[in-house]
């Protein structure tokens, strides 16, 4: 209930006003009052009677609405009572007569200070905005405002400086307090903990010259190694209302590692990471990163630089001239192989061909060779002007022409069944086999193949015997020292004794590996004795056929056959 003190506020203040008038307040009554606690708001409606000595007394209804704060304004404070809508005089039956008017009355209305506090609709902060007081009017001080905000539940500290210079300057929406912003949680996401994306850039020679075949290293992963963590997801933190109370948050949300992803596994020891279960390159994708043990690329060219893998390389176009691939695995090429080189450590197959250039990129009178070594085998359909050397065998599916071919095994050059095979000019060699449709050519170009390279598995014989015999030389000193040692007890500590028997026990097994090593040599120098050299359907004047130490020049065309070497060592051809 409002209580006589505020009911003399109210009073008081509507008295000033129809004083302003020159009312006499003892003619006037209250006929209306409308009270919003709420709205901070009190409705008065007010009838007056007007009474002069020199005109008519005149009857008037004003209407006032004073905003002020029934939790402040006690006692005879008065400093927040502010009017909101002037009142509005009813003059119909007025005389229009200026010296009616207060002749006393001053050109500048006085006005009280009037101020009003309005929260967010989060009540997240609250703003201050305030009119100053006119004509001597009274001013508000910064307690009233605090005692306002705190009667309507404020609890946050509120800026006070802000409260004083807004009542001394005057302004609207200025914010005297603020709560807690809630901060709303985040989600999980995924982590890539290895780059696929690296930037290759070319490298720079000694001389600072640019080599832009040279784009540096191709991102590899070998198992157990990182790929990819999950983050959780944040709880978020609940914010504060200005009145004190808390503002929830939503939680983020969980993600965990896709299903099917090729080549990772996770890491048994950390559920939240996934490590690569093969050696290969990291794939990142939208929803986690794969590995894939063969690295794969349209073309090899200026834009891909040249490439280093540790793992097998995929090119589904050309490998273009001048660049490089290497590969611990095998080397598969769609396309075409220029004079550019091929390294594997496994198999190296070129679906179309392999060319060598005409002319040097210097010299015109120098020829480019395209250059293949593979551990494995090399599978190609042709090859012109290239050097292939192979670990196991070389199969050329129609022609080599004018190329150098090294096998440790055997070369075949045309399809079985097939009437095309076609070895033409250049050196052929193999320990085992050389096998072609036809050998040389209608041009006669010279065309050398070499069979039971004997001279090659001696000199391997030869390395491997020394290394075995130092071996065993070695071998016999530690025994020698073991014995002294176990006959004079004490004179050589325990871990000299130690460091003694691990060394018989390496070099034991070093001399097995070595003895085992020269039994395959030694039968491969006597299966080289029964090399042979196959031209199935032709041998064309100028190729020269050597098997062992034994070799055939052609002085004419001939029909094919198989050459070998006979009971005797002798060359033989049937």
């Amino acid at each position: 209930m409002i209580n006589a003190l505020h009911w003399a506020l109210t009073i008081a203040v509507a008295e000033f006003q129809w004083h302003q008038r020159g009312i006499n307040h003892s003619e006037s009554k209250i006929t209306a009052l409308q009270f919003d606690q709420t709205a901070w708001l009190v409705s008065l409606q007010i009838s007056c009677t007007r009474s002069q000595s020199h005109v008519h007394n005149s009857k008037f209804t004003t209407n006032h609405t004073l905003k002020y704060d029934p939790n402040i304004h006690s006692g005879n404070s008065t400093e927040s009572a502010t009017v909101k809508s002037p009142g509005e005089r009813d003059i119909s039956n007025h005389p229009k007569d200026n010296k009616m008017e207060n002749p006393t009355a001053s050109n500048t209305v006085r006005s009280d200070g009037k101020f009003s506090l309005r929260p967010t609709t989060d009540l997240s902060a609250i703003y201050l905005s305030y009119t100053l007081p006119t004509g001597g009017g009274a001013q508000v001080l910064p307690e009233s405002v605090i005692g306002a905000a705190k009667s309507h539940g404020v609890v946050v500290e509120l800026d006070v400086e802000a409260i004083k210079k807004t009542l001394l300057e005057g302004g609207a929406n200025v914010r005297v307090g603020y709560g807690r912003a809630p901060v709303q949680g985040t989600d999980g996401h995924l982590e890539v903990l290895v780059d696929n994306m690296k930037k290759r850039s070319p490298h720079l020679d000694e001389n600072g010259l640019a080599d832009f075949r040279d784009l540096g290293e191709i991102v590899t992963v070998k198992p157990g190694d990182p790929l990819m963590r999950i983050v959780d997801p944040t709880p978020g933190e609940p914010g504060l209302t200005v009145t004190g109370k808390e503002i929830p948050v939503k939680p983020g949300k969980k993600v965990s590692f896709p299903a099917g992803l090729d080549g990772v596994k996770v890491d048994p020891a950390d559920p939240h990471l996934l490590v690569a279960a093969i050696s290969g390159c990291p794939i990142v994708a939208k929803k986690g990163v794969t590995v894939e043990a063969v690295y794969r690329v349209q073309n090899v060219d200026l834009h891909t630089g040249n490439i280093t893998y540790d793992g097998g390389v995929h090119v589904a176009g050309d490998v273009h001239s001048g660049m490089t691939v290497k590969a611990t695995g095998d080397i598969h090429v769609e396309g075409t192989v220029e004079d550019a080189i091929l390294e594997a450590g496994g198999d190296v197959t070129v679906k179309c061909g392999i060319m060598g250039s005409d002319a040097d990129h210097d010299t015109s009178d120098k020829k480019i060779h395209a250059t293949i070594k593979c551990g494995g085998s090399c599978t190609v359909k042709f090859a012109q002007d290239a050097h292939i050397f192979a670990g196991n065998g070389i199969f050329v599916q129609e022609t080599s022409m004018q190329c150098g071919l090294t096998a440790a095994h055997q070369i075949i050059v045309g399809d079985q069944d097939s009437h095309k095979g076609e070895l033409i000019g250049g050196i052929a060699r193999a320990t085992m086999l050389v096998k072609a449709y036809t050998i040389g050519s209608d041009d006669h170009p010279r065309t050398i193949v070499i069979a039971g390279n004997d001279k090659d598995l001696h000199e391997r014989l030869r390395e491997c015997n020394e290394k075995s015999k130092l071996a065993d030389n070695k071998f016999a000193d530690v025994l020698m020292e073991l014995g002294a040692a176990k006959k004079s007890p004490g004179k050589v500590t325990a871990e000299a004794m130690a460091e003694l028997d691990a060394s018989r026990v390496a070099l034991y097994a070093e001399i097995a590996e070595h003895t085992a090593e020269a039994l395959q040599i030694k039968k491969e120098i006597d299966l080289a004795q029964q090399a042979q050299v196959v031209a199935e359907k032709k041998v064309f004047t100028g190729a020269e056929i050597r098997i062992g130490q034994k070799h055939y020049e052609t002085k004419q065309d001939r029909e094919g056959g198989v050459f070998k070497l006979g009971d005797k060592g002798e060359l033989v051809f049937g």
